[in-house]
């Protein structure tokens, strides 16, 4: 799985490419992981490259919204494909997650927040990951 995250102001937008799911999970993690340590709360994953989410994935994404909730940010989905969003509606996490038709409206839900920084900034874009070769359990987030 390769993600590719781009810089908005003080959101990170990462956008995994492949199957989400016990084989990639590292992968997303060690990226949330990476915008956390840049001191950036607030994220969007853009799902359009994710045509499969299995339980550890969705566990990674859950544990995303966690510890972003506990830093003060928020995860916000957006391109979320029909076979993944039947899957977060049977598994009730749409009641959890904001879910967007496109990355511009997932972006706009965040408005002027107190302390954002440079919500003018061009993007940065950059290659997180490429492959992930052994799973990281979802506590390792927090």
């Amino acid at each position: 799985m390769k993600i590719t995250e781009t810089i908005r102001g003080d959101i990170s937008v990462l956008a995994p490419a492949g199957r989400l799911t016990v084989e990639t999970e590292a992968v997303v993690s060690t990226a949330v992981r990476q915008a956390f340590a840049a001191g950036r709360t607030h994220l969007v994953l853009d799902l359009a490259g994710v045509p499969y989410i299995d339980s550890c994935g969705l566990g990674v994404m859950a544990q995303a919204y966690v510890a972003a909730f506990r830093r003060g940010g928020t995860v916000k989905l957006a391109n979320v494909g029909a076979r993944n969003r039947r899957l977060l509606t049977i598994t009730r996490l749409l009641t959890v997650f904001d879910a967007f038709e496109s990355v511009d409206d997932a972006l706009r839900s965040f408005g002027d927040r107190p302390g954002q920084t440079g919500g003018q900034r061009p993007e940065e874009a950059r290659n997180l990951s490429t492959t992930a070769t052994n799973s990281v359990g979802i506590a390792s987030l927090g």
